[in-house]
């Protein structure tokens, strides 16, 4: 898809999941490849915004206030990493692919005990930026050497402009 969009600058929003840095895992086959792609958007230089949802459709019925983390330290690999119904998903991918506050941040999303916010601006805002040619989100481990990585996703990411 990123080799299509050459010469244009559309702005990606890419939804993986929590606990995508994690290592040991029995699903690590699965989670590498989400944590590939992000790395993939990131080295694009293309706009993009990398929400890492909580475990969906789990939460209480007052449990309605978004939480926006990063270093994805949330591995249990269960719901208490956090919770978030799909509509507040929806909410946030479609608000990250207008909103300045947004660009260049990769962020956990979850939903906590609490009122909706009226505005998300200020969430995205408070976030940092990943690093500007960083492969991996900001505060994330350094636990995947690109060196250990197939030749074909280093391939892909030599082809990218951070290449």
């Amino acid at each position: 898809m990123l080799a299509a969009l050459s010469g244009q600058t559309p702005r990606i929003v890419l939804m993986t999941a929590i606990g995508v840095t994690a290592r040991g895992s029995a699903y690590n086959h699965l989670i590498d490849w989400k944590r590939r792609s992000e790395r993939l958007v990131r080295a694009s230089g293309l706009p993009y915004t990398i929400v890492r949802p909580g475990w969906f459709d789990m939460n209480g019925p007052d449990e309605h206030r978004l939480v926006f983390l990063q270093g994805d330290t949330r591995r249990s690999g269960t719901p208490s990493d956090g919770v978030i119904a799909r509509e507040q998903i929806a909410q946030v991918l479609v608000r990250a692919l207008t909103a300045p506050e947004a660009v260049r941040r990769s962020f956990e999303l979850v939903a906590e005990q609490g009122p909706a916010p009226s505005d998300l601006a200020p969430l995205f805002a408070a976030l940092e930026q990943d690093a500007p040619g960083a492969l991996d989100a900001v505060r994330d481990e350094d636990n995947m050497p690109l060196t250990r990585e197939p030749q074909r996703v280093r391939d892909d990411l030599a082809a990218t402009p951070a290449g």
